[in-house]
């Protein structure tokens, strides 16, 4: 007499028990890639709204410099370049306004600007670290006074740049 698998004794609920670690495995499996998929989406629309950003400085500044208005880039300097990104009519979704203090808990993701410290913070939903960021006017101070004179100081470029740390 031959027996079969089934047949013997606790067949029935080891087969379901492995059944049941297997889809468990599978659904631990497929919620790690969808996390991963989520901080790469984040990551990915993170560097449009900066490349976006970029692309509203170069165009303020062709304006600007259109207007004969040079000489006011340096209230740029440092200021919130979601307000171009607004007369452009190209602000993201996901910019959530100017506010007086730092970054915490309670706000939802996006995209802020911290006016007491004139940087552009990012509160992130799916990556690890909140992102600073600072819009800059570079130029060669010929005349050393720390402002832009566009009749002295050379204009080198407007830069929505990276912090590494939140400036005091």
């Amino acid at each position: 007499m031959q027996l079969s698998l089934a047949s013997v004794s606790g067949a029935l609920l080891f087969r379901t028990l492995m059944s049941l670690a297997l889809v468990l495995i599978l659904i631990v499996v497929f919620f790690s890639y969808v996390d991963d998929t989520q901080r790469e989406f984040e990551r990915s629309a993170l560097q449009q709204s900066k490349r976006i950003v970029d692309s509203a400085l170069a165009v303020a500044f062709a304006s600007y410099a259109v207007d004969g208005r040079l000489d006011q880039l340096e209230e740029l300097n440092g200021g919130n370049p979601f307000v171009l990104l607004k007369s452009y009519q190209m602000l993201p979704a996901a910019y959530r306004g100017e506010i007086g203090q730092d970054l915490d808990a309670d706000l939802a993701a996006g995209w802020y600007y911290l006016k007491h410290r004139r940087v552009v913070a990012y509160r992130s939903h799916h990556l690890d670290i909140d992102r600073y960021f600072s819009l800059r006017l570079n130029y060669d101070d010929r005349d050393r006074d720390g402002r832009f004179d566009p009749a002295v100081d050379e204009f080198q470029n407007l830069q929505f740049q990276p912090l590494l740390d939140l400036p005091q």
